[in-house]
């Protein structure tokens, strides 16, 4: 009975863990407990939305431990941001981002539930591009300005958001080529972001209207 009640819903806990991931990661300095905590419900969420996918269900579950390892590691050893927050959540959430637009393109009929993998996806993106922007920030001086002095993860997580959504409220600029082509690549993803998900929910309301 669990296992059918983890696969019917495999996308709604994906999302619901993408946005516990995303709040830890957007406040300043999070407890390393609710971090670790955070990125091991992700994976577990993710390992069961690929559970059928056998060579990345294994891809998978290898990033996710390589990262736990790297966060616990953090709390002893000095280690420079892009190797415990860059890399290899990179490579982990666009797994999951290959893996999710993969099933929301070609699943038919669409379901609600697959609409909440659609949301996840949109969260992972955010992620990915967030771990990107602190890699880039990490190797080149003054890539980015901001009013508010020097950038952490956490200050990229919101970049990223106002980015993927195209508010850009402007405290924070993206300088160096490398960075404002990323921030630009990530601001397309947010608008093709929307054609999808409008084609998927007419899609299900089509599916759901009745035949005469």
């Amino acid at each position: 009975m669990i296992n059918a009640f983890l696969l019917r819903y495999r996308f709604r806990l994906l999302f619901a863990s993408s946005v516990l991931l995303t709040s830890v990661s957007g406040w300043p300095a999070p407890n390393l407990a609710l971090k670790w905590t955070a990125f091991s419900l992700l994976v577990l969420s993710a390992m069961n939305t690929l559970r059928h996918k056998g060579v990345l269900l294994r891809i998978a579950l290898a990033l996710g431990i390589v990262n736990l390892s790297l966060f616990f590691l953090e709390k002893y050893i000095v280690m420079p941001g892009p190797l415990s927050d860059g890399f290899g959540l990179i490579a982990f959430y666009m797994l999951v981002v290959y893996a999710l637009f993969n099933r929301v393109i070609h699943q038919r009929p669409v379901t609600q539930e697959l609409l909440y993998g659609l949301l996840a996806l949109y969260l992972q993106l955010a992620l990915a591009f967030a771990a990107s922007f602190h890699v880039i920030n990490s190797f080149v001086p003054n890539a980015f300005w901001s009013e508010h002095g020097p950038l952490e993860l956490h200050d990229f997580v919101y970049y990223s958001l106002v980015t993927l959504t195209t508010v850009g409220y402007g405290d924070i600029h993206a300088l160096a080529p490398g960075a404002r082509l990323l921030a630009g690549a990530e601001a397309f993803a947010g608008v093709m972001f929307i054609a999808v998900a409008v084609a998927r929910t007419l899609t299900l309301m089509s599916d759901n209207d009745p035949v005469d």
